[in-house]
């Protein structure tokens, strides 16, 4: 007999043992009968030789308490074993005259226990014995299907939980496009998913990054070396050992999958591959919260996440990509700009001012991408208006000051024609409207001003007085503060400036200076 039999007729016994419909069988007899002493004994997989060795270990027996030792069990034993051949109900009349009587368990067709009761001296009817035998058939046919169930439930429950986490990887797809964020929460979301106490993630670093400490390229062979995973996301590891013995020791690991693409399936860890055309990382779990082996199911599901994964991964490592040639674009532009737009203040502290005051007010990873943008553009239509009128000490003439009044709209035009900047226009179109409705050029008021545009006009406003412009004289800092305070709910957006002036008091302005 197979093991895997074995192990199946062991569940169907316990099935039956647990069974209501065996509960109100017996119920039913023992109310008709003196005491009967109920047993069940499965068959043994041993040979026919030590089967009686082996029933006698196997018998389960209820009713009268005094009986459980059941002295009869030798006898029963052997009558078991001639039954085995015919597989029929059957009674016979042990000493002291009390009758045992006993049907076969049948799965298919195929003998795999008894069950049977020792009751009062004259035994049972045919008819009886009859309706017994069919009825255990009925409930040990239940239990099949119960089994057979289990079985399709827990073959089934893998790839249920797979197409769970395909709809789950999707959405944090469209949720973030920061790698770093996204591997953070593939890494929780595996755990979650495999039930499992420790999870990382890794990605192979390219040949042409460079970085300090042991990380290292590709090695000639054009295979990633050992060092060449970069450790991006940990789930379950102690706090500062994250780069301990332990994580290096397995790295080793992780390495050698990333070379050779294999899948490794332990009882207490899975490693594999993350795959695009090549092998970009990765993925190790460990430490099941049962505490139970891993089985290829998780290997499965594993395998269906990491796929979907990729896709994540790949999208994030391109928008990055694209996000830096985009911001060296507008880098390259924001200095042409800068040697004809007369500025005091430095961008790089311009800018950082500018980002630290939309963190305080916790604007998200988009708006502050775009405020970014937006910030090394802000001028980028002044580069078609005169250089006189740019630096002229004086007063400006109605239609000098109209033209310069149009900059803002004609810099959200150029910004406008690239695709990738479209949500920066809005902030520089609007970067000179007032909070009260005033400004230009639509007069929006409020809440309706886009934040970065108003968080704009904050700071622009402030580096106007500090560094002063070619039509006005410098002014302090405190004088620079107070002022903003005054136009606070007028001019300016309220909330900007207490973040603004929180910023600078509490960090104090010159350490901006310093920093650069």
């Amino acid at each position: 007999m197979k093991k895997s039999e074995l192990l199946r007729d062991k569940d169907l016994f316990e099935c039956l043992l647990r069974h209501e419909g065996l509960k109100k069988l017996r119920a039913l007899f023992d109310s008709f009968m003196d005491r009967p002493v109920w047993w069940v004994a499965y068959r043994s997989y041993l040979s026919p030789g030590l089967f009686k060795a082996n029933l006698e270990a196997s018998f389960k027996v209820w009713g009268d308490p005094r009986s459980r030792n059941f002295p009869h069990a030798g006898r029963l034993a052997g009558i078991l074993k001639k039954k085995t051949k015919q597989a029929l109900p059957f009674t016979f009349t042990l000493p002291g005259g009390r009758v045992n009587t006993g049907v076969p368990l049948l799965v298919s067709g195929r003998l795999i226990g008894f069950l049977g009761f020792v009751g009062r001296k004259n035994g049972i009817r045919q008819s009886l014995l009859v309706f017994l035998s069919d009825y255990v058939q009925l409930i040990l046919e239940s239990c099949v299907k119960t089994e057979e169930l289990s079985r399709l439930s827990a073959t089934i429950r893998p790839r249920a939980i797979a197409l769970s986490t395909v709809h789950t990887v999707h959405r944090i797809i469209n949720s973030t496009l920061n790698l770093e964020e996204l591997v953070s929460r593939l890494a929780h979301l595996t755990a979650q998913v495999l039930r499992v106490n420790r999870c990382a993630i890794y990605l192979v670093h390219k040949p042409s990054e460079r970085s300090s400490g042991n990380l290292q390229g590709k090695k000639k062979t054009g295979r990633p070396s050992r060092l060449a995973l970069v450790q991006k996301a940990l789930v379950g590891y102690p706090k500062g050992k994250e780069r301990g013995a332990k994580v290096l020791w397995r790295k080793a690991l992780e390495g050698r999958v990333a070379k050779t693409a294999e899948i490794i399936l332990r009882k207490k860890l899975i490693c594999l591959p993350l795959i695009d055309e090549d092998v970009i990382g990765v993925i190790t779990v460990s430490g099941k919260k049962d505490r139970k082996d891993f089985t290829y199911f998780d290997q499965e599901i594993l395998t269906t996440l990491a796929e979907e994964a990729v896709i994540a991964i790949k999208n994030a490592q391109l928008y990055e990509e694209q996000r830096k040639v985009t911001l060296g674009t507008i880098q390259s532009l924001a200095v042409i700009l800068g040697s004809r737009v007369p500025t005091s203040m430095p961008p790089e502290i311009f800018l950082r001012m500018v980002l630290r005051v939309g963190r305080r007010l916790r604007l998200g990873e988009e708006e502050t991408q775009a405020l970014h943008y937006a910030t090394l553009l802000k001028d980028t239509a002044k580069i078609g208006i005169p250089e006189a009128i740019l630096k002229k000490p004086t007063k400006l003439t109605g239609q000098e000051y109209q033209l310069l009044r149009e900059h803002p709209i004609k810099g959200a035009k150029i910004v406008q024609s690239f695709e990738s900047l479209r949500p920066v226009a809005p902030i520089i179109l609007y970067s000179r409207e007032k909070y009260d409705g005033t400004g230009y050029p639509e007069g929006l008021k409020g809440e309706r001003i886009p934040i970065g545009a108003r968080i704009l006009a904050v700071i622009n406003a402030f580096e106007a007085i500090v560094f002063g412009r070619p039509y006005r004289d410098q002014s302090s800092l405190t004088e620079a503060l107070d002022e903003l305070r005054r136009n606070s709910g007028t001019q300016f957006d309220p909330k900007v400036v207490d973040a603004f002036i929180r910023i600078v008091e509490k960090e104090g302005f010159h350490r901006f200076l310093r920093n650069a």
